[in-house]
C-alpha cells in the first residue's frame, strides 16, 4: 500500500490562497471594466437611424436681429 502524504506546507499553502484570491479579483476586475460593453449587447434603442447623435435638431437662429 501506498502512503500519501498529508502534510501541507504552510508557504505552499499561503501561494494556493493567494493565487486563488488574484483569480477572484482579477475575474470581478475585468468583469467591472467590461461591464457597459457586455450590457450594451442586449441594450434596445428606439432611436431612429437618420436621426442625429443629439437627439434633436439644431436651435433655430432667433428672428431678432440688430
Amino acid at each position: 500500500m501506498q502512503a500519501f502524504p498529508l502534510y501541507i506546507d504552510p508557504t505552499a499553502a499561503g501561494l494556493g490562497v493567494q493565487m486563488l484570491l488574484a483569480g477572484i479579483v482579477g475575474g470581478l476586475v475585468t468583469v467591472r471594466l467590461l461591464w457597459g460593453r457586455l450590457f450594451s449587447l442586449f441594450r434596445r434603442t428606439s432611436r431612429n437611424p437618420e436621426e442625429p447623435l443629439g437627439g434633436g435638431e439644431a436651435p433655430e437662429a432667433s428672428e431678432e436681429e440688430g
